[in-house]
C-alpha cells in the first residue's frame, strides 16, 4: 500500500500574518517536501520542490504541476501529514481554488483526490501523548513527538553551513525553524532566484540548508505513523478535504 507524505513551506513576503493567524491570504507557497514508500517498512524516497521564480501565480502553478507529476508516477493509496488538516491541506486547497478561478485548471479536484485517504499523524500524536499538551495546545510539536517515541529526527543547525557573518543576522536561534522560512529564508531564496544568482556559493549553501530542513519534515513521518499504530490509525484520523480548514 503506497504511502505518500506531504509537507509545505510558506513565506509571507507581502504582509506578516497576525499572531496565531492561519488565513491563506498571508501565505505564499514556497516549497513542497515529499516522501513515498511502497510499504511502510521500506526506506522512503524523498524530494523537495522549490519555487522557481517570483511570487506571481505562474510559479505557484508550476509548483502544483511538479507536485502532481511526482505523485502521478507513484501508486499512492494513503497520504500522511503532520497537522495537515489545519495547515498544509487548508492552504493547498485554497491556493488551488484561486488558481482554478483564474484559469482552466482543476487543481482543487486534484488536491481533494490526494487528501481522500489522508491521515493526520499530529492528531494521533496528540491523543497518544495528551498529558504532554499545554493548556492552550491542541497539537504537539513534531520534534517533541519524535523524542517521545524514540525516533531520531535530527535538527538542522545553522553552524553546519557556511554563510557570510551577517547573512542571517536577523534570525534568532541556532536551529532552523519553520517560522524562519516564513519570515526570512523563503524570501531570501526567491530574491536570489529573481536576481539570477543561483550559481553563487551563498545561494547553494542556502539551498542545501533548506533542502535538509524540508527533508527532515517528511523523511521520518512514516516511521512515526508506524510507531503510533500504523494502519490502525487510518479510520480514526482520516481527514478528507471536507474536514480541512
Amino acid at each position: 500500500m503506497g504511502t505518500l507524505v506531504i509537507d509545505i513551506e510558506t513565506a509571507s513576503p507581502f504582509e506578516e500574518p497576525p499572531e496565531n493567524s492561519n488565513e491563506t491570504q498571508y501565505f505564499e507557497l514556497f516549497a513542497v517536501s515529499l516522501a513515498y514508500a511502497d510499504e511502510v517498512n521500506n526506506m522512503p524516497e524523498t524530494e523537495v520542490l522549490f519555487r522557481r521564480g517570483n511570487w506571481d501565480e505562474q510559479y505557484t502553478i508550476d509548483l502544483y504541476e511538479r507536485l502532481f507529476d511526482w505523485c502521478d508516477q507513484r501508486n499512492v493509496d494513503r497520504l500522511l501529514t503532520y497537522n495537515g488538516t489545519w495547515f498544509d491541506g487548508k492552504h493547498l486547497l485554497n491556493w488551488a481554488r484561486d488558481i482554478d478561478e483564474s484559469g482552466s485548471r482543476n487543481f482543487s479536484a486534484r488536491i481533494e483526490t490526494l487528501f481522500e485517504n489522508h491521515v493526520d499523524v499530529a492528531l494521533a500524536a496528540a491523543d497518544e501523548y495528551e498529558s504532554e499538551l499545554w493548556d492552550d495546545q491542541h497539537i504537539l510539536p513534531d520534534w517533541k513527538v519524535y523524542d517521545l517515541t524514540g525516533i531520531e529526527n535530527d535538527s538542522i543547525w545553522y553552524d553546519d553551513y557556511d554563510f557570510p557573518d551577517t547573512y542571517l543576522s536577523e534570525i534568532e536561534g541556532k536551529a532552523v525553524q519553520g517560522k524562519h522560512i516564513g519570515q526570512t529564508l523563503g524570501e531570501k531564496y526567491v530574491q536570489n532566484v529573481e536576481a539570477g544568482i543561483e550559481h553563487t556559493g551563498v545561494h547553494r549553501e542556502l539551498t542545501q540548508l533548506l533542502n535538509d530542513y524540508c527533508l527532515s519534515d517528511v523523511a521520518d513521518l512514516i516511521d512515526l505513523y508506524t510507531a503510533l499504530g500504523g494502519p490502525r490509525l487510518d479510520d480514526t484520523y482520516r481527514r478528507t478535504a471536507a474536514d480541512i480548514g
